[in-house]
C-alpha cells in the first residue's frame, strides 16, 4: 500500500469515530498503548486502550488494529485485563455497584489475587483525589483501574504473542516500536491521523524499516489529560 492510501484509509476510519478516541464518553479512560509490528512484507498497528467500561459494567482492553495484512481496520475486539476477587467482589451482585474501598481492595489479573491498600499519598502520586472516610464504595472504578495501571505497569497490556494472536492472516511479524507514551490525534475534535506526528512518523519508520525515525511528538495519553474536567 501507498503512504497516501494508508492514510487516506486511517483518516476514514477516523471520521467513522472506528479509531481510538481516548475521551469517549461510554469508556472511562486509563491508559493506551501503541505497538507496530513488522515483516518482510506486511505491517501492523496496534492500538491498546484500558478502560472501564460503563455499558458492559466491566474493565475492558480494546484493541483497535490497521496494517496491510487485515482485510478490515478498526476495533477488532476487547480482553479482560483484570477481575474481581472471587473473596472480595468489586460488584454488587445484584445491583453492579462498586463496592471498593480505597483503603484496601484485590483484583485478579492472570488468574492471580493482587491486593492494594494504598494511603491517600499513594494515590495522590498516581494522580488520584481521595477524600472521606474509608469504607465499601469509595473507590470508584475507573480510580481503581487508573491505580492499577500505576502499580501493575504494562502487566494489564497483551504481551506480544498475545497481540498477534488476534490476526492469524499476518506472518512473520516482529515487534517494531511499543510506547505507552506518544501525541494521539484528538478524533473527536476533528483532528486526522494524516495529520499527527507520532502518526506520520511511525507509518515513515515502518516504509524506511528504521524505527529510529519514530518521533512520539508530545506525549498525551496520560488519562489526566482527557478527563472532562481536564
Amino acid at each position: 500500500m501507498e503512504t497516501d492510501q494508508i492514510f487516506w484509509l486511517l483518516d476514514k476510519h477516523a471520521s467513522e469515530f472506528n479509531f481510538p478516541v481516548l475521551d469517549n464518553a461510554y469508556l472511562q479512560y486509563a491508559a493506551a498503548r501503541l505497538s507496530a509490528f513488522r515483516g518482510l512484507k506486511d505491517w501492523l498497528l496496534v492500538f491498546e486502550v484500558l478502560g472501564f467500561s460503563i455499558r458492559e459494567v466491566e474493565f475492558i482492553n480494546d484493541l483497535y488494529a490497521y496494517g496491510s495484512c487485515l482485510e478490515l481496520g478498526g476495533l477488532i475486539g476487547e480482553e479482560i485485563p483484570l477481575r474481581s476477587s472471587p473473596q472480595s467482589p468489586i460488584f454488587d451482585a445484584d445491583s453492579n455497584e462498586c463496592l471498593a474501598d480505597w483503603k484496601g481492595w484485590e483484583i485478579t489479573v492472570d488468574g492471580r489475587v493482587v491486593r492494594f491498600s494504598p494511603t491517600p499519598e499513594e494515590y495522590a502520586a498516581a494522580g488520584i483525589r481521595i477524600e472521606g472516610n474509608a469504607g465499601p464504595g469509595t473507590l470508584n472504578e475507573a480510580d481503581l483501574l487508573r491505580f492499577a495501571v500505576y502499580r501493575l505497569g504494562e502487566r494489564l497490556f497483551l504481551d506480544d504473542r498475545g497481540v498477534l494472536s488476534h490476526f492469524p492472516k499476518c506472518k512473520g511479524l516482529s515487534k517494531f516500536v511499543q510506547t505507552t507514551k506518544w501525541q494521539h490525534p484528538d478524533v473527536a475534535r476533528g483532528e486526522k491521523p494524516s495529520e499527527n506526528v507520532a502518526i506520520q512518523s511511525l507509518m515513515h519508520a515502518l516504509e524506511k524499516g528504521d524505527p529510529s525515525l519514530f518521533n512520539p511528538g508530545r506525549p498525551n495519553t496520560d488519562w489526566k489529560l482527557w478527563t472532562q474536567s481536564a
